[in-house]
């Protein structure tokens, strides 16, 4: 196999650094293709995919690779883009300057993390399904046969660390953490949102992503890498593609229950070692200090499914046969009720204007009992969502079992 020569694309004109991009991913993709189910072995052709990814894109982004674990073990490779360690305050004024919670699990701080550059696709291999990130699949395909992939909940925290190597499914800190830095550079992604293209982008050729999957006769899913740049979140050659549209995606450690709020401290999520079942003592409350505390806490933080959603500490409406939703900029303090910054910096409370944010959606089910009373968070939303999906769009209107082919997942690495 002949791995591309690269060379630094850094500092040329953004399409060359694109085409540049495509032509070393591209083949990377069909190197793939060509091994399939039999993944690579070799450690010297690994190192030297990863070296010249790193020395392509100027270490912003590199290949992570994950394995079967079995006694002769495969491999298979993730795009992943680095995120450095940042303060709260860079998020949010007067957040302080604490690292952001993305960047901290269990008792360690982490210099940075790598977000998955695409969502999917798999491979399954020893018994195991792996979640990887890779362009030109359907994320929500098996890479070999093609077949479909609806992870629930539960199903896609398993895919996303089957692959070991500190390989998990994306967390809520995590995506929050690129959203919010979007939201600091004034840069909301687009994506595919409205059957192929986005919502707002003309109806012409170069806006549309390359199909992968139909729906009822439109254009549904489309391949990983595919579209114009704007669907990155920075819209470079090197930032984290598909977070608007396409699919939901499963954001870990995020959840309501009976309209409390709760979550998974920091980025405990992303450990290996946290159960996330429903009745386990890591979900936490929280109160309007900030503090996280145990679920049932007097007067901890709900959601009250009011017209607009507010966030109170005693639920006044509750939803019944349908989730309730509006713009997530448009959430608001019940009275006497004060928002802490992590609420903002976790995109449960906006941190700007329904305009600041894209004019995305929340929806949000509150129910006391019954297959609602815990909804757990998808982010990003579908294909036919218009204009109310983005990187803040924020759904906890599914439960833990839900699954459909609007439902995927990422992965990430600590």
């Amino acid at each position: 196999m002949n791995i591309p020569n690269v060379e630094c694309a850094l500092g040329k004109h953004t399409m060359v650094q694109n085409a540049m991009r495509i032509g070393f991913e591209s083949a990377l993709t069909e190197r793939v293709k060509a091994l399939g189910a039999n993944g690579f072995t070799s450690a010297d052709e690994m190192s030297e995919w990863t070296a010249k990814m790193h020395l392509l894109s100027g270490g912003k982004n590199s290949i992570k690779w994950v394995s079967d674990g079995a006694s002769t073990a495969l491999y298979w490779p993730c795009i992943v883009v680095r995120r450095p360690a940042k303060k709260a305050e860079y998020y949010l004024t007067g957040a302080g300057s604490d690292i952001h919670p993305a960047f901290k699990a269990g008792s360690t701080n982490y210099e940075q993390y790598w977000m998955s550059k695409y969502p999917g696709p798999y491979i399954v291999s020893n018994s195991k399904t792996i979640l990887l990130s890779l362009p030109g699949f359907d994320g929500m395909s098996n890479l070999v046969t093609k077949a479909a992939v609806q992870p629930s909940y539960d199903t896609a925290l398993t895919y996303g660390k089957a692959g070991g190597n500190g390989s998990h499914c994306v967390t809520n800190a995590e995506w929050m953490e690129v959203a919010m830095s979007c939201l600091r550079e004034g840069f909301q992604p687009k994506g595919n949102n409205y059957y192929g293209r986005d919502y707002n982008d003309p109806d012409t050729a170069e806006y549309y992503g390359i199909p992968a999957y139909w729906s009822s006769s439109k254009i549904g899913r489309v391949l990983n890498g595919s579209g114009p740049l704007s669907w990155f979140h920075d819209g470079t050659p090197w930032g984290i593609w598909g977070m608007n549209g396409n699919f939901y995606s499963v954001t870990a450690g995020l959840r309501q229950k009976g309209g409390e709020i709760q979550v998974i401290a920091n980025n405990d999520a992303a450990l290996d070692a946290t159960d996330q079942s429903d009745a386990t003592g890591v979900w936490k409350a929280i109160l309007q200090d900030g503090s996280l505390v145990a679920p049932g806490t007097d007067l901890s933080l709900k959601y009250d499914a009011t017209a607009p959603i507010k966030i109170c500490t005693e639920i006044t409406a509750r939803t019944s046969t349908e989730s309730k939703s509006n713009e997530f900029g448009n959430v608001v303090a019940a009275a006497g009720v004060t928002i802490p910054n992590i609420l903002k910096l976790l995109g449960i409370a906006p941190a700007g204007s329904a305009a600041e944010l894209g004019g995305d959606y929340i929806y949000i089910r509150n129910d006391l009992e019954g297959s609602y009373s815990e909804t757990l968070a998808r982010r990003g939303g579908a294909w036919y969502d218009h204009s109310p999906v983005g990187v803040f769009f924020l759904s906890l209107g599914s439960d833990r079992s839900h699954t459909s082919s609007r439902v995927g997942a990422r992965s990430a690495f600590l």
